[in-house]
This record gives C-alpha cells, sequence and structure tokens, in this order.
C-alpha cells in the first residue's frame, strides 16, 4: 500500500537524520575537538556540506551547538552541559546513596529505594527488599506519578514554583479512597512536607501500602532525588509511620552530605 510505504519511509528518514545529527555531536565532542569548521565537519563524517549545514542550524538553534563568534567553526553549545549533569547528578546519587541506603534497609527491614523526578513522575534508580518474611518489591526503572507518592511528594516540595506548579495544578487522578486530587489540599500537604523535611504517603497510590521519603539535596542546594521507604500496612501503623519519617530524612541527609549540600538545609527541619 503506497500510504504504508511513505509512512516507513519518512520513519526512516527521520531516524537517519537523528543519527546523523548524533553523530555531528560526537565529531564535535572528540578530545582536541575544541571547534570545528563546515569542511574539517564534512570530511570526517563523509558528510554532504548541504545537510551537514541543515543541521548544524538545527543544532545551534536548539542550543546543542554554537558558532564562533570571530570564525567559521562549530562546538558544543551549553544545552548538552543539561543533558550531562542531569545523568550525572543520578549517577551521583545512586554511588553516594548506596551505604546509607544499605543501613536504612538493614535498620528497619524494609524496602529502600531511591528515585529521581522524570516530567512529573519518579523513576527507580537503585532499591533494596527488605528482609520481612512479607515484604513490598520494586524494579528499577519503574515509574510512579509524583503528585501521589510519598518519594514524589518530597521532591516536588523543594522545587522552583513554575516546575511544581506544573505538577501540582492539573488533574489529579485518584489511584485509591485517599489520593489528594484537590490541588489546594496537596499544596497544604506539600507545606508541611517542607516544614518535617520527609514526606508520606498513606495508602495514596496503593492500597495497603505506606511509604515515607525524604529530599536528597545538591551542592547547588537544589533538590537531586528522595530516599524513600516503603511497608505494608499491616504492619506499619501510623504511629510508626511517623517514626520511619525522620529515619528516612537522616539517611538523605548523609547521602546529600557526600554530595556537597550544606548542612543547614536539614537543620530547619522540625520533627
Amino acid at each position: 500500500m503506497p500510504t504504508t510505504r511513505g509512512a516507513d519511509n519518512a520513519d526512516s528518514h527521520i531516524l537517519t537524520t537523528l543519527d546523523k545529527g548524533l553523530h555531528v555531536l560526537g565529531a564535535l565532542s572528540e578530545d582536541g575537538a575544541s571547534s570545528m569548521n563546515l569542511t574539517m565537519l564534512s570530511r570526517s563524517l563523509g558528510m554532504h556540506r548541504t545537510t551537514l549545514f541543515r543541521i548544524l542550524g538545527t543544532l545551534q538553534a536548539r542550543g546543542y551547538v554554537r558558532r564562533d563568534p570571530d570564525g567559521d567553526g562549530y562546538r558544543l553549545g551549553v544545552r548538552v552541559l543539561s543533558l550531562a549533569s542531569s545523568v550525572l547528578a543520578d549517577l551521583d546519587v545512586r554511588k553516594a546513596g548506596h551505604q546509607p541506603l544499605q543501613q536504612l534497609c538493614q535498620d528497619t527491614g524494609e524496602l529502600v529505594f531511591l528515585t529521581v523526578l522524570d516530567g512529573d513522575e519518579v523513576v527507580t534508580i537503585e532499591r533494596l527488599e527488605g528482609s520481612h518474611t512479607v515484604s513490598l518489591r520494586a524494579q528499577i526503572g519503574s515509574r510512579r506519578p509524583a503528585y501521589c507518592t510519598a518519594a514524589g511528594k518530597a521532591i516536588v516540595a523543594f522545587l522552583p514554583e513554575l516546575q511544581a506548579s506544573a505538577i501540582v495544578d492539573r488533574e489529579l487522578v485518584a489511584h485509591t479512597p485517599r489520593t489528594i486530587t484537590f490541588p489546594t489540599l496537596l499544596r497544604q500537604h506539600l507545606t508541611e512536607v517542607c516544614r518535617r523535611g520527609f514526606a508520606w504517603d498513606d495508602e495514596e497510590y496503593l492500597a495497603g501500602v505506606r511509604c515515607v521519603a525524604a529530599p536528597i539535596f545538591g551542592m547547588e542546594r537544589t533538590v537531586l532525588g528522595a530516599v524513600s521507604l516503603a511497608a505494608p500496612t499491616m504492619r506499619t501503623s501510623w504511629e510508626r509511620l511517623w517514626q520511619l519519617g525522620p529515619r528516612a530524612r537522616t539517611t538523605a541527609r548523609e547521602i546529600s552530605r557526600q554530595l556537597g549540600a550544606p548542612e543547614e538545609l536539614f537543620d530547619r527541619f522540625a520533627d
């Protein structure tokens, strides 16, 4: 069918163009390639100058490539740093969290995991399963809504206002009868999270599961992720949940300290 072939050709063209763009970024990122002009890139990549010029123009418009102000050379743009810093932040958090997470899991016997924010969801990047006979499980890479999970709320509460509003001021779907679905109430909840330094989830995402979580900060005082602990309600009363919150906060503080966060960020929190 002509229509199907046309769609296939379009998909192939898009992927080929993307691949060429990535090769351009790769060439500009090689050691010693601080700046390369159109001719140098064309020879290095075996790419037609017209095609290369269009790709460079697109990358420049998006901030991934910049042109030398006093010449015809191209070099990587600052937008590339935002991609790299996001990846490095995740890797640094995971590395710094290894020992503190193990200690928290050992002390509580519960599922402990590490999350980062991706859009309006939290993604698990590390997890240690509890030692109890009946214990919860989590998969690395699993995603959950930020607005109704302890891990998500621990991060959202410390985001810049515009970024937090994009998550809070929207339709909040109920996953259980306990899910907070009114933005005004969620904001009040997040204010309390800011005061205490840890968040909680009382069966708001999954029935029969209670969670606590605390934010992890970096050197620039920005929130990088969260330490979270999940346990079945059958052995986690509200009183125990309230005891686990400060434990998660202590673990988050230790990870944050390793990442260079100022101590006073945690000194302000109240139990």
